[in-house]
């Protein structure tokens, strides 16, 4: 996992609002992309993730000023199976991780 995170919150806010949000298919097996934009108490926020080996791994970026944020977010949409180091498929008969 990589992260990098910058806020200036207002302390005194506890607002937040989701004020749009959709999801795309793309044409890679079980990769997704979504873009929101809300409404929360941050002043300055910018952040960038980059996961892989867990629940919705992938690629998130987000900006925001005064309030205003756009999230970006390229992601898997399987669960990961820490037991056995692999997704899991739910719908397998015998419960086993693909």
């Amino acid at each position: 996992m990589i992260s990098f995170n910058f806020n200036i919150r207002n302390p005194w806010s506890t607002r937040f609002e989701n004020l749009w949000c959709r999801a795309y298919n793309t044409p890679f097996k079980n990769k997704f992309i979504e873009l929101e934009v809300t409404q929360d108490c941050n002043l300055i926020s910018l952040m960038f993730s980059y996961t892989v080996r867990q629940s919705h791994a992938g690629l998130g970026l987000e900006a925001g000023i005064f309030g205003y944020c756009v999230h970006f977010n390229f992601y898997d949409s399987r669960h990961w199976d820490h037991g056995r180091g692999c997704y899991y498929t739910y719908g397998d008969e015998d419960g086993q991780s693909n």
